[in-house]
Formats: C-alpha cells, structure tokens, sequence
C-alpha cells in the first residue's frame, strides 16, 4: 500500500456500502461476509465467470480508471477500511488477498495469496462495456486537460 498514494479511506458504513455493492455484483449468490472465516475460505473463490491467472494480468493491465477501490478479501463491516487510490497496484508482491476496482464497479481484480496457481482473478460487472467506456472517456478527458495544462 505504501507506493500507491492512498487518497482516503473509507471507515464503518461509508465502507460497508462499497463493500456489500461490490458482492452483490461479483458474488450475487451471497448475502452477507460472515459466510468467510480468515484462513478456512475466501472471497476470491466465490467469484464466477473469470479469466485467471496471465490472462486476468493482462486484462488488469489494459484496464484503467481515475480512482481505485482496493478492499480486503476478508472484508468485516464496521472493522475493516476500504483504500481509495489512484494507482492500480502494479502486483501482489506480499501474496495478500485483496481486490482492486474502479469506483463505477466495471470490473474487479483480485489479487490472492496463491497467484500463479489460483489466481489472480479479473471479473466483469454485468454492464461492463458501458461502465467501462466511461472509465474510459474520463481518463481520456483528463489526459486531455493536463496536456492542455502543460502547453502541450
């Protein structure tokens, strides 16, 4: 977390709200986060309909946003936070689980302590290729902005 210019973090029920959205896109057959136990199941594992592995890497890496969620896999509302960042990480050098998304929820990556074997795993909201023109065009109005800004 240390190289990725944390810009907030959210606590208690502004968390819980990004967190309980997130699982009902990525994990609609769950109902709640008590179901994980640290240690015995993991969030990661619930997701379906996935590219993993050098192919969740590559469509990771071809993915961007203006800002980034990054949240626990063991996510307990009311004790953990939620990463606000705009830099993606660029891997999971510690072998942690986590997840990584843009703020619309278009797409979400999950990094695991198994990388290479079982994971990482890239999804895709149901409303992928709208949400993601979006991210799109709001990285490209940006981009336009500070060319402008610089005398380019």
């Amino acid at each position: 977390m240390e190289n990725l210019d944390i810009k907030s973090e959210l606590h208690g029920d502004d968390a819980a709200k990004v967190a309980f959205q997130w699982l009902k896109l990525f994990c609609p057959h769950l109902t709640s986060f008590s179901e994980f136990v640290k240690g015995k199941s993991y969030l990661w594992d619930e997701l379906k309909e996935f590219t993993s592995n050098d192919e969740a890497l590559t469509d990771f890496s071809s993915h961007q946003a203006l800002n980034y969620y990054i949240m626990p896999d063991y996510f307990k509302p009311g004790e953990d936070s939620i990463f606000v960042t705009n830099k993606k990480p660029r891997g999971n050098l510690h072998r942690q689980d986590f997840h990584v998304f843009p703020k619309n929820f278009a797409w979400s990556m999950a990094f695991t302590h198994e990388d290479g074997w079982l994971g990482p795993k890239f999804v895709k909201h149901t409303n992928y290729q709208q949400l993601n023109n979006s991210n799109i065009k709001a990285v490209n109005e940006v981009a336009s902005l500070k060319q402008k800004w610089s005398g380019g």
